[in-house]
């Protein structure tokens, strides 16, 4: 302000050159200001050594402008009143003005890397709480996995090797395809169908199981291994000891705008409530975390029993 009321110089490069002096001035109060005094004082809130301090900064600053315009400038008119109160004044806001500008800018700059930080923060631990989730997940299905497939060695049963062979495909997807977010559903329900084949061959024709898929899933995207927990619930008490001829039906339909995954089984008529009460433990309690983590305020998840049967009704939306 002062460099452009002046006009220091006898052409346009003096000009630029005694400008950019005075202007160095400016930005020495004002980045000494924004990168010790606001850290050193103002953060430590010693507000009035702080505000005593800017004044004596843009003070000190203010004489050698003064000096310089006096040496540089040839207007006699403007040299006689270099060291009036007036020229002090105004220079004195032109410094304290870049130096609240420099300190506004700097401000809105940390405020903004805390957000980011803040932020960055926030992904890390949902990351990791997912990774927690997931980790207590894939021990139980595998666990399970594993005892079906002892049961048949034991009974040197044929259908052994293709029990490997679908237990082999889905260990592939889970520990190579779901640690990357989201995967396409097509994948998700060929893994529900693989884990299907593995518990027909378990099962044998003690159970009825149905498993349809509607509606375009080409282009659908799913958070992996959302459904696992319900279809081995599903399992579980759908082919409960007590429970003479038990069913198991799962249906999947995806729309432009949401996914409904609906599962029903048979229970035990006699004691519904003791299988419906408690129908996943920790796997769905970690499930109901992962819905709220993975897509807050995007499900409805409704939980139906009744003396025959216990429905799960799960919808996600866009």
């Amino acid at each position: 302000m002062v460099s452009l009321a002046i006009q220091p110089g006898q052409n346009p490069k003096e000009w630029v050159l005694y400008s950019s002096l005075i202007l160095s001035f400016h930005a020495f109060a004002a980045y000494f200001n924004g990168y010790f005094l606001v850290n050193r004082l103002l953060y430590t809130r010693q507000i009035g050594f702080y505000i005593f301090s800017l004044l004596l900064t843009i003070v000190a600053v203010c004489f050698p402008i003064s000096i310089i315009v006096h040496r540089l400038v040839r207007a006699r008119d403007i040299k006689n009143i270099v060291w009036s109160w007036n020229f002090f004044l105004v220079t004195f806001l032109a410094v304290l003005f870049s130096v609240v500008l420099i300190m506004v800018l700097k401000l809105l700059k940390n405020w903004y890397d805390e957000e980011q930080s803040k932020k960055q923060l926030m992904q890390v631990n949902l990351e990791t709480e997912l990774k927690f989730l997931k980790s207590q997940i894939n021990p139980h299905f595998l666990f399970n996995s594993l005892n079906n497939l002892y049961a048949l060695t034991l009974k040197k049963s044929d259908d052994a090797p293709e029990v490997v062979l679908r237990l082999s495909n889905i260990l592939r997807y889970v520990l190579y395809e779901t640690g990357e977010g989201e995967v396409p559903l097509q994948k998700e329900i060929q893994y529900i169908k693989d884990y299907i084949d593995l518990e027909k061959i378990r099962l044998g024709n003690r159970v009825d199981i149905r498993f349809e898929s509607e509606g375009d899933t080409s282009n659908k995207v799913i958070e992996p291994m959302l459904f696992l927990t319900f279809v081995e619930n599903s399992f579980k008490h759908g082919a409960a000891a007590a429970i003479e001829k038990g069913w198991v039906d799962i249906r999947l339909n995806a729309t432009v705008d949401k996914i409904q995954f609906k599962i029903s089984n048979s229970v035990n008529a006699t004691s519904p409530a003791e299988l419906a009460s408690n129908p996943g433990g920790i796997g769905l309690e970690n499930l109901q975390k992962r819905l709220n983590l993975l897509y807050p305020g995007k499900y409805t998840l409704d939980l139906i029993e009744s003396d025959s049967s216990f429905t799960v009704d799960l919808t996600l939306t866009n």
